[in-house]
């Protein structure tokens, strides 16, 4: 699909799920975006005042039009502060996309790591999954700092006993309380095993998605079947826009 620009959508939901990252729903004004599961596209206030920043679909396409976005804020980040400050429903926002090479192209089972926001395509990715290929298995591995960064723990559990083949592990990092504790590279072997038989899909900070590829990696995965998107924690040049990474 070929990028469309200046897009307008209305803001039509916006909740905090932790104390740093915000979900932004949008409706669009006219035709909606056509998109695969696991892409992203370009935001922007619609006026120019702010740079465009990328944002991962954390929704599969729906009929409507409707997508979510995770947003983190950024220190100093002039649009992630105006998106959890001053954003509203109502209001409006461009976009310019979809892009990236993010999404499935096997029909070998799905192995979801995420950290942070970048569980935001994997949400995207285990729920198209669902209504395309109902009996492809999907481990959905995520991973939080503390109780309170967790994203959507219930809808997870309740995916997971509606979806035969949908298996949910949550790890914390720096507290207790889940089931399990620890980082995802070192917990990987003991909750998955071998990841040759896979399509693994990573997306986080640079550092986990350079972990977590590492023990992927080691744990029998190899070339085209992993997939990785970091998520900047500052803004980025429009050379290294997620997505654009080698081996995404």
């Amino acid at each position: 699909m070929e990028p469309l620009y200046d897009l307008r959508y209305e803001v039509v939901g916006h909740r905090r799920v932790t104390p740093v990252i915000v979900e932004v729903a949008l409706r669009p004004r006219a035709a909606p975006l056509r998109y695969t599961a696991g892409q992203y596209v370009l935001l922007s206030d619609g006026e120019g005042h702010l740079p465009q920043r990328s944002y991962s679909i954390a929704n599969a396409p729906r009929p409507d039009g409707l997508i979510t976005l995770l947003v983190t804020r950024v220190a100093g980040g002039a649009l992630t502060t105006w998106l959890h400050e001053r954003l509203r429903p109502g209001d409006e926002v461009a976009l310019e996309g979809p892009y990236g090479t993010f999404v499935p192209v096997t029909e070998r089972p799905l192995l979801l790591l995420a950290g942070g926001s970048g569980l935001a395509p994997m949400r995207a990715i285990a729920e198209a999954s669902f209504a395309e290929r109902p009996k492809r298995p999907i481990t959905l591995f995520f991973s939080a700092r503390t109780a309170r960064d967790v994203i959507d723990r219930r809808l997870f559990s309740e995916w997971q006993r509606g979806h035969e083949e949908f298996r949910y592990l949550l790890t914390l990092t720096r507290e207790g309380g889940a089931p399990l504790r620890g980082r995802i590279p070192d917990l990987l072997e003991a909750a998955v095993g071998s990841t040759a038989e896979r399509e693994v899909f990573i997306a986080g900070s640079e550092p986990f998605v350079a972990d977590c590829l590492q023990a992927a990696r080691r744990l029998g995965a190899e070339g085209a079947q992993v997939r990785t998107e970091p998520f900047f924690c500052d803004p980025q040049p429009w050379l290294t826009l997620p997505g654009d990474q080698p081996g995404s």
